[in-house]
């Protein structure tokens, strides 16, 4: 039985390489905007007095009430099961590629026109 505040995990874990499912669509958009600037200078001044603020960050309390830890074990696992069924899943993963025809699209943007204002 382990000691109170210690555990006693295993871990059993094989990796495998990655399986690929790809599916490639090769796209080619272009799009054509036309954009128009303006400025405009405008000056103006705002003031603000804010008030100040004192905030005041107490300590955090902390209160605990836990019973008693019951420490038990079970070990229902079947080895020989699990490694069946991990060979068996890992016999349906296998790498998967599709490539499709490049679509090629066109269109154009309506014009762009932006203000700014300076004084």
């Amino acid at each position: 039985m382990p000691q109170p505040g210690h555990h006693d995990t295993t871990v059993h874990e094989q990796a495998a390489p990655a399986v690929k499912h790809e599916t490639v669509k090769p796209t080619r958009h272009e799009e054509i905007s036309t954009a128009a600037d303006k400025e405009i200078h405008q000056d103006h001044y705002h003031r603000a007095i804010q008030p100040v603020k004192d905030t005041e960050v107490l300590p955090e309390q902390h209160r605990h009430r836990v019973a008693g830890t019951e420490h038990r074990h079970f070990d229902h696992r079947n080895h020989e099961a699990t490694e069946e069924a991990l060979r068996a899943e890992s016999g349906k993963l296998h790498d998967q590629r599709v490539v499709t025809d490049t679509t090629k699209t066109q269109s154009r943007a309506p014009a762009v026109q932006s203000e700014r204002f300076h004084q």
